[in-house]
């Protein structure tokens, strides 16, 4: 297998969508989340932690669609795999939004107590972003030390290479 040389700049192109999805898993859902939390007397304030993660989602989704057809394979495989990982954490953002729902519904209709509404919510929602914000952010570091080195993922050298006799 031969190893291609990518120019320094290609290296940052290929690491941004990673630092931008690690930015988004761990300085904002796990640090800001706590911060935002610990701040009692201003509960609304958690409510930056969706927007930021809402923005920096947005801007991935719409850059990977550019930069899918990037003349860099690096750059464009790498787009590839956050663009493919942020789909599946919004996944864990309906399960949340359902999650709330649930309960919503439970609490106003059903007449059930409020822990249990809180406890659905959690279950249903918050549980399922924080596993899925732990299993991503393990993912996206390795991937980004193949993004530092230039190495394309596997599923990729497998697709885009000619088979050899």
């Amino acid at each position: 297998m031969s190893e291609q040389t990518y120019s320094k700049k290609e290296l940052k192109a290929a690491q941004l969508p990673h630092q931008l999805f690690l930015f988004n898993m761990v300085g904002n859902h796990i640090l800001l989340s706590i911060i935002t939390a610990s701040n009692s007397s201003f509960l609304w304030v958690t409510a930056i932690v969706p927007v930021i993660s809402i923005l920096v989602i947005s801007y991935t989704l719409i850059r990977g669609k550019s930069e899918v057809n990037s003349d860099c394979l690096l750059i464009s495989s790498h787009w590839q795999i956050v663009v493919k990982r942020t789909k599946i954490f919004l996944v864990a953002y309906v399960a949340l939004f359902i999650g709330s729902v649930i309960a919503w519904l439970l609490y106003s209709y059903a007449g059930v107590m409020k822990e249990l509404a809180f406890a659905v919510v959690g279950g249903l929602g918050i549980l399922p972003v924080m596993v899925t914000v732990l299993v991503l952010t393990v993912m996206e570091s390795e991937t980004l030390g193949h993004a530092l080195h230039g190495r394309l993922p596997a599923s990729f050298n497998k697709e885009q290479q000619p088979e050899e006799s």
